[in-house]
């Protein structure tokens, strides 16, 4: 019975690549060509290279990796950045109202 079962779901189911059939992706698909050495590739070769380099690079990854001021204190730094947008907009505003005033004056 059971043998039964597995040969109809092997009928249901092709299988997604025959052997016997050739592979239908182009050529350079299937053999890409090696990647290029970008100059980037070249500078940053030449950078790691130096000494102390790698050290460097460890703790600039550490660095990257610190929780920010913005997660752990979320409200606070909301709070803040308000406070700072208004400020930023109100000398704006009053710049303009003063350079306004003195060409409106002369």
């Amino acid at each position: 019975m059971s043998r039964q079962r597995q040969d109809q779901d092997q009928q249901r189911s092709p299988r997604l690549h025959q052997p016997e059939q050739p592979p239908r992706r182009p050529a350079w698909m299937l053999d890409p060509p090696p990647p290029r050495r970008t100059a980037g590739d070249r500078i940053a070769a030449a950078l790691l290279a130096l000494p102390g380099a790698a050290a460097l690079r460890r703790r600039w990854q550490v660095w990257q990796g610190r929780r920010r001021l913005y997660q752990r204190f979320p409200n606070t730094m909301k709070v803040a950045g308000f406070v700072v947008s208004f400020a930023v907009a109100l000398g704006l505003v009053m710049a303009v109202y003063v350079l306004q005033s003195s060409l409106v004056s002369s």
